[in-house]
């Protein structure tokens, strides 16, 4: 075997491995590659949320010289929230190499290293969708496994009522849309009293359609300088009443919980933007000697020698958590 030591080069430590998944093309979702949510690592597999009750206030005037007036103190709460760990097993034995020629070539033989580089694209691909899927979670304020059980409930953890779903009523022509969307973002702007800068919704793909199509919006743009947009098809993203609607896509990559949608196709999640410390993520160390109290990565990769060197165990793993810091200022849109 190569020698150990991580700083030769050793293709099969885990930090080479490790580098090696992290380097591996991103396949984005639509929430990550927005860059919704602040990416940090963290040293321990716990993280505790503080959440400070600051509030905002005029100040009266007092007498020059005198004392002034006095307010209270803040409340402050730390709320735990334990960082999950999900981790795939593999193995490849010296015996699926020998005699293979590499993919994509006529007479190179293929190799231990190319075959663990391969794995880790794979893995690396599912662990990354794993993220796209625990960060819609978060935009839901309930965070699930693939099996649709509860890792995260944010109402709960934080004490706090779940909004209630507002319907855009789009199945009514007389509806006028832009007054009920005005109202969601006034409730919103009330729970989240600090600036932001935009105002971001994920839609399914039937609320997406219904919601162009209908007559309060399309009279929208038929009567300023986006009318020629009226006669393409229902784009994927546009603008209307003041806020970003793109369409996220479903099919056989974005679904979780026996199948369902990442966002059900008669719904749609509002996302304010611009709102430091709003969405998070955090990356908690790899469950390893080499890895204890250091600062976590987004994945780990890690090859273990067979017995009598016949091939490698290999695991790839994630450690992290997606949440959303203030889950009152998250909505439900339904369409009817």
């Amino acid at each position: 075997m190569s020698n150990p030591n991580p700083y030769t080069g050793d293709p099969f430590s885990l930090e080479t491995r490790t580098a090696s998944i992290n380097r591996q093309p991103y396949r984005p979702g639509q929430i990550s590659a927005l860059g919704l949510f602040e990416e940090d690592g963290v040293t321990t597999t716990m993280i505790s949320i503080e959440r400070q009750d600051g509030k905002l206030g005029l100040v009266d005037p007092t007498e020059r010289g005198g004392p002034g007036e006095t307010t209270d103190q803040e409340d402050r709460d730390g709320v735990p929230i334990k960082i999950p760990h999900y981790q795939r097993d593999d193995a490849i034995k010296a015996d699926e190499v020998q005699n293979v020629r590499a993919f994509g070539t006529d007479n190179t033989p293929e190799t231990i290293e190319g075959r663990l580089a391969a794995r880790d694209r794979r893995h690396g691909q599912d662990l990354t969708m794993t993220l796209e899927h625990q960060r819609v979670g978060a935009i839901k304020g309930i965070v699930t496994s693939k099996s649709g059980g509860t890792l995260l409930d944010l109402y709960s953890a934080f004490g706090i009522a779940l909004p209630a779903a507002v319907s855009l009523e789009l199945d009514v022509d007389t509806t006028i849309v832009s007054d009920l969307f005005q109202d969601v973002r006034y409730a919103i702007e009330d729970a989240l009293d600090q600036p932001y800068d935009g105002i971001h919704v994920f839609t399914g793909r039937d609320f997406h359609k219904a919601l162009w199509t209908h007559k309060s919006v399309r009279e929208t743009f038929m009567y300023n300088a986006g009318a020629a947009v009226l006669r393409n098809d229902v784009p994927d993203v546009f603008e209307f009443c003041g806020a970003t609607w793109e369409r996220y896509k479903t099919g056989t990559k974005a679904t979780a919980n026996l199948g369902s949608a990442y966002i059900a196709a008669n719904e749609a999640r509002v996302c304010m933007t611009g709102v430091p410390g709003l969405y998070i993520t955090r990356f908690a160390p790899a469950d390893y000697n080499e890895t204890v109290n250091t600062m976590g990565l987004p994945f780990y990769s890690k090859a273990i020698e067979m017995l009598n060197g016949k091939g490698y165990d290999y695991e790839a793993q994630m450690n992290a958590i997606s949440i959303c810091t203030m889950p009152e200022t998250l909505r439900k849109l339904t369409l009817t």
